[in-house]
């Protein structure tokens, strides 16, 4: 048997020349066994649970007609109201509480030996705050009658004398002016008695107490305030003022006191906007101008039988929003109202 010995080259090139034979005669069989499209795989969606009831009754709901029917009356007459409200009334949220704040100070000075009142106490107008210590004025009161009395009895003595003839004119002149001056001293000393005693200037609240028994004060010295009467003042922009009218109505909301809308009345408003009595007022003669919508102080007053429950919680300082219904007023009144003699309709704001 011969056997034909392979070189390593030729060896080589006779396994490249059968791997490139045996590719080419398997190529067209592995296309035709491949399908020209592969088929898709659907992948399983996970189930969805089924609507619960209420998921239910809200789409059968929103599928009825007499309910789609009633929303959209529902939605016109929200829309109507907003429209309304929009064209008939001017709001502010830049508006608080304020009153009359009567701070009370001693016109003498002196000891302080009781105190009548306390802190958020109700006073009326006379009712004794403090006392002071009276010995000191006192005896200034006895020593002034003293000389009241000597010069008037001198004054007698001295018209018995000029009847007469013994004492001029001039002289009789002297005793008349020493007697005034002595009845004017007295009177002095006895205003001065008189201050020892410090009453309340109105009615009103007692707020800020400092004053205690034995203290030494001055005159002067601040003791407490009383708080009389409140009212709004609301900053609106002068944009706002076009249709305002005092008399008109306003609705008032206390953020201190929620749900409950107080009623009340445009009184007046300031003479200037805010910035014409600031410290720096601006002047828009120098440098750029840039035009910017100022506010003009409102006053708005509360009606009586409106806040009738309510005076001890309607304190200065509060936050609020008024709401002003434009409709009515006086448009060329020039003094505030007298919320003590007018009263506001219950209907009027409505």
């Amino acid at each position: 048997m011969n056997t034909t010995t392979l070189t390593a080259p030729e060896l080589k090139n006779g396994l490249h020349a059968a791997y490139r034979n045996g590719h080419d005669e398997a190529r067209p069989r592995a296309k035709a066994q491949v399908p020209a499209v592969l088929p898709k795989v659907e992948e399983e969606k996970p189930l969805s649970p089924p609507p619960g009831p209420f998921r239910q009754a809200a789409r059968k709901l929103m599928g009825n007609r007499v309910f789609q029917l009633a929303a959209g009356i529902v939605v016109l007459l929200l829309l109507g109201y907003f429209i309304y409200t929009a064209t008939t009334h001017e709001s502010t949220d830049d508006a608080y509480t304020t009153g009359h704040i009567h701070n009370i100070s001693s016109r003498v000075t002196g000891t302080v030996i009781a105190v009548r009142v306390d802190d958020n106490q109700m006073v009326h107008q006379g009712d004794v705050l403090v006392e002071l210590d009276p010995t000191d004025y006192q005896v200034q009161v006895d020593q002034a009658r003293a000389n009241y009395d000597t010069a008037k009895a001198n004054l007698a003595r001295a018209q018995t004398l000029l009847a007469a003839g013994a004492v001029s004119k001039q002289d009789f002149d002297t005793y008349t002016s020493a007697s005034e001056v002595a009845a004017a001293k007295l009177k002095d000393a006895e205003d001065q008695l008189s201050y020892c005693t410090i009453r309340a200037p109105s009615d009103g609240r007692i707020g800020s107490k400092t004053v205690e028994t034995g203290n030494r004060i001055n005159a002067g010295s601040a003791l407490m305030a009383v708080v009389e009467d409140v009212w709004v003042t609301a900053n609106f922009k002068e944009t706002q003022l076009g249709a305002m009218r005092p008399g008109q109505p306003v609705d008032i909301t206390i953020d201190a006191i929620p749900g409950k809308t107080f009623r009340g009345v445009v009184d007046s408003w300031s003479p200037g906007s805010g910035s014409t009595f600031a410290l720096l007022p601006p002047d828009n003669a120098t440098g750029n101008f840039t035009k910017i919508v100022q506010r003009v102080p409102v006053k708005i007053r509360f009606d009586t039988a409106s806040i009738r429950g309510y005076e001890n919680r309607i304190v200065p300082g509060l936050s609020c929003e008024p709401s002003v219904l434009l409709r009515g007023g006086i448009p060329n009144r020039s003094e505030p109202l007298n919320p003590q003699t007018e009263s506001i309709p219950v209907m009027a704001s409505r």
